[in-house]
């Protein structure tokens, strides 16, 4: 058990860095949980629980720690914020591509039950060639948050809201220091999603991260049973929110264009099956993740330790640095960062 006196400061208040307080207060340390109050990633993107069965076939690695990782958040978080049908749907527009996701669910143990096409959430005009049931839902991200909020409340964190950090660096010690008003903590964890490259700069860390920007739409009249994405041809998804839809198509190489042609592509998408009519009803939005850039970096979980730093980080004796990827992997991200921090050994 680590000293129960060593005080460690999270920033970030999404849904990694309350995982990461969660875990650390469960372990013994005195945790505070320092936000800004605005929209990150992990409240700002598309909001699936996802089981790895659509990214099965092209990143098997990030399919298995979907897959291994996804039912570490615990199921009284989950299910009160679950939005539609407790499963999700695989869609193909013809049966070529069936075999490569059936093989690779199969390699990866994922539960794909296929059902006739005729069930699927598809429109009665444009039916699927195959339809599976895939265990994969959305969820409601704010109420997500407020639960998650509420148990780093109840693990006893120190929520501190509607703070903006600044990240300073001791020329002398080399450690991180934050505004006076925060206190001095002993270890900092910043897990701030897409801010992490700048609050790293402002404090002249050098790493390896790099931001993206990710464009996808909300559409006013379609009202979705249940989450549904279609696996060959244009890969369009479909989330039920509240009030709305949430509709994703993958970038061109990772990367998207303009709002002109972002906008353009989601309409296309939902034209071609008729679920288009009014271009009132669809908004376009970005968001922005942060990924890291070495191959060799686990993209479901990063986590840097400077006290150790990795190829490419400067040392910084007090921080560790967390990129969960996909907030499905929140918690075992978490995990990782826990076992930093009780590696005392490596705090001098």
């Amino acid at each position: 058990m680590p000293d129960s006196r060593r005080r460690v400061f999270v920033i970030g208040a999404g849904l990694c860095g309350l995982a990461i307080a969660v875990t650390a207060a469960r372990r013994g340390f005195d945790v505070a949980c320092i936000g800004d109050g605005r929209r990150r990633a992990s409240l700002a993107n598309f909001g699936q629980l996802h089981s790895g069965a659509v990214l099965a076939p092209v990143l098997p690695h990030v399919a298995r720690a979907c897959w291994q990782y996804r039912n570490h958040w615990p199921d009284g978080l989950l299910r009160p914020a679950q939005v539609g049908e407790p499963h999700g749907y695989a869609l193909f527009t013809s049966a070529e591509a069936v075999h490569a996701y059936r093989s690779a669910w199969q390699h990866t143990g994922i539960n794909a039950e296929e059902i006739n096409p005729n069930l699927s959430p598809a429109p009665p005009a444009h039916p699927p060639a195959a339809a599976f049931r895939i265990p994969d839902f959305s969820v409601d991200l704010d109420l997500l948050h407020a639960r998650t909020t509420a148990l780093a409340r109840d693990c006893g964190v120190s929520l501190l809201s509607q703070r903006r950090i600044t990240l300073q660096r001791n020329q002398e010690t080399g450690l991180v220091i934050l505004d006076d008003y925060c206190g001095s903590p002993d270890l900092v964890v910043l897990a701030t999603g897409a801010d992490t490259p700048d609050l790293l700069a402002q404090a002249s860390v050098t790493h390896t991260l790099r931001q993206r920007r990710i464009a996808w739409g909300r559409h006013a009249r379609i009202r979705p049973s249940a989450l549904t994405y279609w696996l060959d041809g244009d890969l369009l998804a479909i989330s039920p929110d509240r009030a709305d839809a949430r509709i994703g198509l993958p970038g061109n190489n990772g990367e998207y264009g303009t709002n002109e042609a972002e906008y353009a592509r989601i309409r296309t998408a939902l034209v071609q099956r008729g679920l288009h009519l009014s271009d009132a009803d669809l908004r376009l939005q970005w968001g922005t993740v942060c990924e890291p850039t070495t191959t060799r970096a686990d993209p479901t979980s990063f986590v840097a330790d400077l006290r150790d730093p990795p190829t490419g980080w400067s040392r910084v004796p007090n921080l560790v640095v967390a990129v969960p990827g996909k907030w499905t992997t929140a918690w075992h991200c978490a995990e990782r960062v826990g076992n930093a921090l009780e590696q005392e050994g490596q705090l001098n």
